[in-house]
């Protein structure tokens, strides 16, 4: 437990990136653009640690990066790419598909399931992570993000 007072207080005193950069960065996890699937999830994880302040939500959990580089390491990236996804109010699945792996993340506080494609389970969670952030930015634009994210 204190190790996760100590991530979560270290997140908090991070210098946030700004809304529409954090965005940018975001989309283009979500187009693909960053590479083989580890340095893509490096950079999410990276990511989560800059969020914006208004969007901050103690609902996520927390992984120190330590752990979370370990995860890679060890070439585990399905795990580090779920752990992206830790909120109690989002699930994920995978299945095989023609395409490679389909992910689905489900939000149960909107009703709503987010999806995404890749030829690793990662890859997929992975994109459907950056699809729902992006297609939750573009529902409900950056002034009511926070509002969806804190119910």
């Amino acid at each position: 437990m204190n190790r996760m007072r100590t991530a979560v207080a270290m997140i908090e005193d991070v210098e946030p990136l700004e809304v529409e950069l954090w965005f940018d960065r975001i989309a283009m996890i979500a187009r693909g653009q960053l590479g083989p699937t580890e340095n893509a999830l490096r950079h999410a994880f990276h990511l989560l640690q800059l969020t914006p302040c208004e969007f901050r939500t103690r609902e996520y959990g927390t992984i120190e990066e330590a752990d979370y580089e370990a995860l890679l390491e060890a070439g585990d990236l399905e795990t580090a790419a779920r752990r992206l996804v830790s909120a109690p109010i989002l699930t994920v699945s995978t299945e095989a598909s023609a395409n490679g792996v389909d992910a689905r993340i489900k939000c149960s506080r909107l009703e709503k399931t987010f999806l995404g494609t890749g030829h690793t389970p990662a890859a997929a969670i992975l994109q459907a992570w950056a699809n729902c952030l992006a297609e939750l930015k573009e529902q409900f634009g950056v002034n009511h993000f926070s509002d969806v994210l804190r119910g």
